[in-house]
């Protein structure tokens, strides 16, 4: 579902973030930010919760969440 929105944002904040990013137009660059603070949120509270809840990975799932994180990784920084 999406949602027409309008707000005032930097230029130059918007700008890098749309360089950075790698992506091709605004609304890409906002939500990719709006998707890695997400991200960055839910890491930290998993890591406040770490060794307090028994986690049962099986090593092909983690190494498919390594691989999709790593791809991911790359694709901002470039």
């Amino acid at each position: 579902m999406t949602m027409r929105l309008s707000v005032t944002v930097e230029r130059d904040l918007l700008r890098e973030a749309t360089r950075i990013s790698g992506t091709k137009s605004k609304r890409e660059a906002i939500e990719r930010g709006l998707e890695e603070l997400i991200r960055s949120s839910r890491r930290s509270q998993a890591l406040r919760h770490a060794g307090m809840i028994p986690l049962r990975f099986k090593s092909k799932e983690l190494i498919k969440l390594r691989e999709r994180d790593t791809a991911w990784r790359k694709n901002i920084s470039s």
